[in-house]
């Protein structure tokens, strides 16, 4: 793939969705992209924002994006009721303006502005970075597979919403460090969602001692896709390996949405290695209905948390609906105890 026209590039920034390629400081740039989900675009920055302007970098760090960068992120699909919405290009050429579609770097081409957002950044195309003339693919830099899940494994409790911004990444955070503060060992995944690396430094922060996401499977977003339980069940595998006490899995985006969270949570073979749900959800009305679809595919529904829980009009709506609920700010050992009830044996920190 490698000719004369190749560019040796020193990137001002390079994306948390590339953190699975291990670059360097300099890339060598294919002229001639791969319009590929899952592979890297090098592109040059050519309109800012003042909001969501930022790039989360390989650290966590986020980056302010200036007109002139030259940044490295990932082709994907991304469809956020609350964000951009965009899809891997047909084609692409050298030159073509693409769009990033969210703070990880996973760019494409927009299908439009977002009422509260406007515009999102306008890129570039520069090429396809390679490493021994070969363009580089998050599929090809995945983790070895686990091929199928160990005889026994520890409690599995997942964390769904009625929405993305619904309060599930906190609860997580929050029931991490519950059960590490009671010794527990805890390992932390993101099942669904579009790639970035915040939510598991938030894990990591909080005291999990291994977090993988799909973006470890090789994927860019699981948006679209249609094989998700299987990446589900691979991700389980992978978390399930040092024999944790628990797992916790954050099932980003809410659960009627494009990143596949229905189809994971109906998948029986799935459905038969969780524990129990903690629901996150922003009305009374969207708790009640999730936990009856959940309840419908066969899973618990152990607390209700998030924006719907925020004083007693909707914490006590809830609870006549027969559904526990707990605000993980206001009342955290509660929402955590309810959390794990009857899935975890714990003495008193």
């Amino acid at each position: 793939m490698s000719s004369e026209y190749d560019l040796r590039l020193r990137p001002h920034k390079v994306a948390s969705a590339c953190l699975p390629f291990a670059l360097g400081p300099y890339v060598t740039v294919h002229q001639q992209p791969i319009a590929e989900d899952g592979a890297a675009v090098a592109c040059r920055v050519l309109t800012a924002r003042k909001e969501y302007g930022h790039l989360e970098l390989t650290s966590g760090r986020q980056a302010r994006l200036v007109p002139g960068d030259l940044i490295v992120g990932v082709l994907g699909n991304r469809a956020a009721l609350r964000g951009f919405c965009g899809r891997v290009p047909q084609t692409i050429a050298a030159g073509d303006v693409l769009h990033l579609l969210n703070q990880g770097g996973v760019i494409g081409v927009s299908e439009g502005d977002h009422a509260g957002l406007g515009t999102p950044i306008e890129l570039e195309v520069l090429g396809t970075p390679i490493r021994q003339g070969r363009g580089l693919r998050l599929r090809e830099h995945a983790l070895p597979r686990v091929g199928q899940l160990p005889g026994r494994l520890p409690p599995v409790i997942v964390f769904a919403g009625t929405c993305m911004n619904s309060g599930k990444t906190t609860a997580m955070a929050v029931l991490t460090r519950y059960l590490r503060r009671r010794g527990l060992v805890v390992h932390a995944g993101k099942v669904t969602g579009v790639a970035a690396i915040r939510d598991l430094l938030t894990f990591q922060d909080n005291g999990a001692g291994k977090t993988l996401s799909f973006l470890d499977c090789g994927l860019a977003s699981t948006c679209y896709r249609t094989d998700m339980p299987d990446v589900a069940l691979e991700l389980l595998g992978q978390l399930a390996g040092e024999h944790p006490d628990v797992i916790l899995l954050e099932m980003g985006d809410g659960l009627m949405g494009e990143y596949g969270v229905d189809e994971v949570l109906s998948d029986p073979r799935f459905v038969s290695n969780v524990s129990g749900v903690v629901l996150a959800a922003n009305d009374v009305i969207g708790g009640v209905a999730a936990a009856r679809q959940l309840v419908g595919w066969g899973m618990e529904v152990k607390v209700v948390t998030g924006p719907a829980t925020d004083n007693t009009a909707g914490t006590g709506k809830l609870q006549g609906q027969g559904l526990a609920a707990a605000n993980i700010f206001m009342d955290p050992d509660r929402a955590c105890a309810l959390a794990v009830g009857g899935v975890l044996q714990l003495e008193d920190a």
